[in-house]
């Protein structure tokens, strides 16, 4: 809020107060802005320092009704107030505040700042193990990749005392014993709120209970916390949705989330455009996309991102010895049937279909793309089937569309591709342990096992197919994106790396949805273990340009996979026209294989609950329509028109090489 210049108040101004039922111990401690309208103030009591800005303003909120700037029925305590606020009916106190312009108060019990505090910021949440050790330090300008080095790099004490600092410092700069309401933020019917910072924007209604907080927020992103929200200690980012009798307790809740229907969560975080609802999460690490909608669900001690519980989704991280200290992973893209279970501690692979009950202790990171199943009471695994799906399709067009934050600073740096050098490598790992699994295995034996799971021996080099499908598909891809981007360019330069990227030789993590090399990630902890990355800011601004050279890192990798994966010694131009033909063909069979996947949406027993008087298939079609008019089905039609004219392009562009 811009510096105001304030007057004290006018002999006349006081007298009108008194007639209007305002009442303080020491008017001269009142100040009011020139032009002040002492006519807009009406029983309010004033306590401490107080400065009120220009009351002549009026707005109207959602529910239509006027607002006049002024202040009514109200109690106010050290606080000062900005230009063109509503404030009436406090029933307890507005304490030790900086209330910004345009702000709306009616209807609230107390609002107060309690002593020095830093609203949250700062707080350390026991995120990922019951059992403590991987402390993360919450603030309003956390993202995904910071709470992931925080979390995830314990075995760097260097790093991590350098990333606390950060935290700590951002702490102290915010630790005030005034809390603030933003600019054009609107209170209504909420009864406790102590030492909670409020951004511009936001809209609080009916909540119940917040303590130690802060509510991020901005204009073109307002934070909404409503009806019955109990938090503490809790950091809200901007345009987040929390409501309906959520509970918080030591909990991040990530940019345009989803939260309510008496959703439960305690030392966890859930970053950007998560959903929870009904269910219950405790000591979870809600990567970006983490969704949960049901009741039945519980989230315990795992580490999530782009996923889906089904009901009754639950997890175990104790073995009733030392207490609660086992924990586990789903890579990016998983997603557990109805009433799963997973025993922690385990790790299932990216992309990764999750059924049954899971007693097992099991490592499926190698294998993408992958279908986890309960045979008998024993884990089983069908490697790279997943990948062959309507779900994952839909889920790598649809992430991007349901992106719903709107505010330009984005905390989260979010790679949505399935097929990624991050994929691409375990493919290529998965593949090898499948065919060496392959050769070691007896004719006669039904299952080998791998890292506490089962395979079906028949299916080993079955699946190791697939992944070579999937590799053939991903390659294909990034060369004809080239091509048709770059039609002009010889062939030695086609073929070299882009300037400035990492070599391709690397290892690929996804630190929490930010998909990068090792090489250039390492780069960056250097430089926060030597203090060349001090602040927040800072340490934003290189995550950002580690997600702005994806691109050039990739091609760096395909080109190093591409000679891999054939056995090429170079990529010549007829090397190229292969990969082409391998894409063609691959493509068509993936668009093939997802088709039949849809095809049984249609089929057979779906149509069973249709009809209840007969006419069963009219009852269906009248409902559910057609295979061949469903919009999926049309648009793997046009997906296949799509893969003909880029091959047809990016063979023309090649035979110039």
């Amino acid at each position: 809020m811009k510096t105001k210049q304030y007057l004290a108040l006018t002999p006349e101004a006081i007298k009108i107060l008194k007639g209007n039922g305002c009442w303080s111990r020491s008017w001269s401690k009142v100040q009011v802005t020139k032009g002040f309208d002492p006519t807009r103030i009406a029983g309010t009591i004033f306590r401490g320092e107080v400065r009120i800005g220009n009351l002549d303003g009026e707005f109207v909120p959602m529910d239509g009704i006027r607002r006049y700037a002024g202040i009514f029925d109200a109690n106010l305590h050290n606080v000062v107030v900005g230009d063109n606020c509503h404030i009436s009916n406090i029933n307890g106190w507005l304490s030790n505040l900086v209330i910004e312009d345009n702000v709306l108060i009616e209807n609230v019990g107390s609002i107060v700042c309690q002593g020095e505090t830093s609203f949250g910021n700062g707080h350390p949440i026991e995120v990922l193990n019951e059992g403590g050790g991987r402390e993360l330090k919450i603030t309003a300008m956390t993202s995904a990749q910071t709470a992931y080095l925080s979390t995830m790099y314990r075995h760097d004490p260097e790093l991590i005392k350098a990333l606390d600092k950060i935290a700590d410092d951002y702490a102290r700069s915010v630790r005030s014993d005034r809390a603030t309401i933003g600019a054009g933020a609107k209170l209504f019917h909420c009864q406790n709120i102590v030492n909670v910072n409020i951004g511009p924007g936001a809209i609080l209604r009916g909540i119940q209970n917040l303590k130690e907080g802060t509510i991020a927020s901005s204009l073109e992103a307002p934070t909404f916390v409503g009806d019955g929200v109990i938090a503490k200690d809790f950091i809200i980012q901007k345009g987040a949705y929390v409501s309906d009798g959520a509970l918080l307790a030591s909990t991040l809740i990530g940019e345009a989330s989803k939260i309510g229907k008496q959703f439960s969560s305690e030392n966890s975080v859930m970053f950007c455009n998560s959903e929870g609802f009904h269910s219950e999460v405790c000591s979870i690490f809600g990567g970006p996309y983490t969704v949960t909608h049901h009741r039945s669900t519980l989230m315990i001690a795992g580490m999530f991102s782009f996923f889906n519980a089904g009901s009754g989704t639950n997890q175990s991280n104790h073995m009733y010895k030392l207490g609660p200290l086992h924990q586990g992973i789903i890579e990016r893209g998983g997603k557990t049937g109805s009433s799963s279970y997973l025993l922690w501690p385990s790790r299932v692979g990216a992309f990764s279909a999750i059924m049954g009950k899971h007693y097992a202790n099991f490592d499926s990171s190698d294998f993408p793309f992958s279908y986890v199943n309960e045979d008998e009471g024993q884990s089983t695994l069908v490697p790279g089937m997943n990948f062959f799906t309507v779900g994952t399709m839909r889920d790598g067009l649809k992430w991007p569309t349901r992106d719903r934050r709107k505010n330009a600073d984005k905390l989260d740096q979010l790679n949505f591709e399935v097929l990624s050098p991050y994929t691409g490598q375990k493919m290529i790992q998965g593949q090898s342990i499948l065919l060496d699994l392959y050769a070691g295995a007896e004719k006669g034996q039904e299952y080998v096992s791998h890292l506490g799971i089962l395979i079906k021996r028949l299916l080993l080099k079955t699946c190791s197919r697939y992944y070579r499908m999937a590799l053939e598909k991903y390659l294909g891809d990034a060369l004809i994106a080239r091509l048709i981007a770059n039609p002009d360019l010889d062939l030695q330069t086609l073929t070299s790396p882009l300037e400035g990227a990492e070599s391709g030789e690397g290892k690929w993590v996804d630190v929490s949805g930010l998909l990068c090399s090792q090489a250039r990630l390492n780069s960056l902890l250097e430089s926060l273990k030597a203090g060349e990355v001090a602040d927040l800011p800072a340490l934003q601004n290189e995550l950002q340009k580690i997600h702005g050279n994806y691109a050039r890192d990739e091609w760096s990798w395909v080109l190093k996979a591409m000679t891999q994966v054939y056995g090429f010694d170079s990529l010549t131009a007829e090397n190229l026209k292969t990969i082409l033909e391998k894409w063609k063909v691959s493509s068509i069979k993936l668009l093939n294989m997802v088709e039949m996947d849809a095809s049984k949406e249609f089929e057979g027993h779906v149509r069973t609950g249709f009809g209840i008087d007969g006419h069963q298939d009219d009852d269906f079609d009248a409902v559910r329509g057609n295979f061949e008019s469903n919009s999926f089905k049309q648009q793997l039609d046009k997906m296949r028109l799509q893969v003909e004219s880029n091959y047809d392009q990016s063979l023309l562009i090649a035979n110039k090489l």
